[in-house]
């Protein structure tokens, strides 16, 4: 059992409702800890994916001076609830929300979720620092100052501006060690051992079904190879892996940059997988990737029609995809390619027309990550698109807003907001999803069995834990939160 000990900094990420992805640490608490570390705050970091203790009860044990929540929009409830335990037994104690989620919904959520003190936007590590120096040590901050610090104060919310870390060697690697749980992450065309890592952050592209772009303004900003070698050789010392995978909006966005990671990694002798964009390479570029290493890319289509692509920000060409396709089948490098059906104004005759398009293609592509009915994200070029066209109440709010029942037709179970048009209604989507299950194009064999897998270890697990389980999941399934 855990020695009863004290903490500075509480830094606490959400549970999925169900494990589609492999699991893998919460790479932005990891590396917020690693500069609080750095600056020698005493962290303790709970994942509720894997945390099977009492949440209250350990509160009153860690008694630490400050917490963090992260999260994202699906899993945005569960961090709202932590804030309200969290208040309930340290109600002194400051509460500080950070991620993609929070970044662009920072009035929205102070609104409504009274037990949140503070929003931190976008890259979070030196803001929710500076919190941590004037709260547990009491130094001179002015949070009216303070790089991407959203807060009340005297009745009104203030939202200052973000700013991007120019540097990324200045962050140190992110806190592994803390994470007391093994994750078990496998490689999808291969099922090898894998850890992940990051090279870059930010995307060269704009896509209007993506915040990437917004959440780290100002285009992508790499890290250093020495620093990712030292990160890899730190993996290698703490497991026995065969392969990374590489998370990286686009992996490929600096061509010198690809070069140089190839060069570096091929003496570790790891199978590797990242994402791409298909303007973004050649048939050189490739063939070095696989010399080094790359088994499989991850490439976004989304859909064939050239109106669509350029209507959604895209900003490819189809012919440029499928040369991709032609040269990775012609070096043996694995390909997922992602298609997405329901984009706004899109035509029932042209998802139609894709799904055909994916019959064609079936032996030019090793899985198929379709996805019928598009996701909107707070941040998105598409959700102002929404707004614009009276697709979205006035008053919307994503902290009160509850999903339709007609999600379930879309094999959607989080809280996530689908678009539905006149002309391309839930029920008319969940037609498509018909289509693409007849045709055996929907997800690979191998990819269903590992989220069933998933699914069945966690629902097995939480029945033999019984009355061990954590109170937070507990009520973050049978009781209505009300912000």
């Amino acid at each position: 059992m855990e020695k009863e000990r004290c903490y500075d900094v509480l830094l606490t990420y959400p549970a999925e409702n169900l494990r589609i992805f492999e699991p893998m640490i919460p790479l932005g608490i990891a590396s917020i800890a690693a500069v609080l570390e750095e600056h020698n705050f005493f962290v303790k970091i709970v994942d509720f994916n894997r945390y099977k203790g009492d949440y209250r009860r350990d509160l009153k044990r860690w008694k630490p001076k400050i917490i963090g929540i992260g999260g994202t929009t699906p899993t945005r409830k569960g961090s709202f609830l932590t804030a309200e335990l969290s208040k309930k037994v340290l109600p002194d104690v400051p509460v500080v929300y950070g991620g993609v989620h929070a970044t662009f919904t920072a009035k929205d959520t102070l609104d409504n979720i009274p037990q949140i003190d503070f929003i931190v936007k976008g890259e979070g590590e030196y803001t929710f620092l500076a919190l941590c120096k004037k709260f547990i040590r009491n130094n001179d901050v002015d949070i009216f100052e303070l790089d991407g610090l959203c807060f009340r104060h005297k009745g009104e919310i203030f939202e200052n501006s973000q700013a991007r870390i120019n540097n990324l060697d200045y962050i140190p690697m992110p806190s592994r060690h803390l994470f007391e749980y093994d994750y078990n992450m496998t490689l999808d065309c291969n099922n090898l051992k894998a850890d992940f890592i990051m090279t870059s952050r930010g995307c060269p592209a704009s896509c209007s079904f993506c915040s990437a772009s917004r959440m780290f303004p100002g285009g992508v900003k790499l890290r250093s190879m020495p620093e990712i070698q030292k990160e890899i050789e730190f993996i290698l010392l703490r497991q026995d892996i065969k392969a990374l995978k590489i998370f990286d909006s686009t992996f490929t966005a600096d061509r010198e940059h690809v070069i140089n990671f190839c060069n570096m990694i091929r003496q570790y002798d790891l199978l590797w997988e990242c994402e791409i964009r298909a303007d973004t390479v050649d048939r050189d570029l490739l063939k070095q990737m696989k010399n080094a290493g790359c088994c499989s890319i991850n490439v976004g289509l989304e859909t064939t029609h050239e109106r669509l692509l350029k209507q959604i920000g895209k900003n490819i060409r189809v012919r440029q995809v499928e040369s991709v396709m032609v040269w990775c089948r012609e070096l043996g490098i694995n390909t997922k390619v992602f298609f997405t059906f329901g984009h706004l104004d899109e035509t029932y005759k042209e998802c139609v027309q894709d799904i055909g398009y994916i019959k064609e293609k079936r032996d030019d592509i090793d899985f198929y990550a379709t996805t019928v009915g598009i996701r909107v994200y707070p941040g998105t070029t598409l959700e102002k698109q929404m707004q614009k066209k009276n697709l979205m109440p006035r008053n919307f709010s994503w902290a009160r807003f509850k999903p339709s029942i007609k999600n379930l037709l879309l094999l959607e179970t989080s809280d996530v907001l689908l678009l539905e048009q006149k002309e391309m209604t839930s029920y008319k989507l969940s037609t498509l999803i018909i289509r693409l299950c007849m045709q055996g194009t929907v997800l690979s064999t191998s990819y269903i069995w590992k989220m069933l897998r998933n699914n069945v270890t966690g629902l097995i697990e939480s029945v033999l834990t019984g009355m061990r389980h954590t109170r937070h999941r507990v009520e973050r399934v049978f009781v209505k939160i009300d912000p």
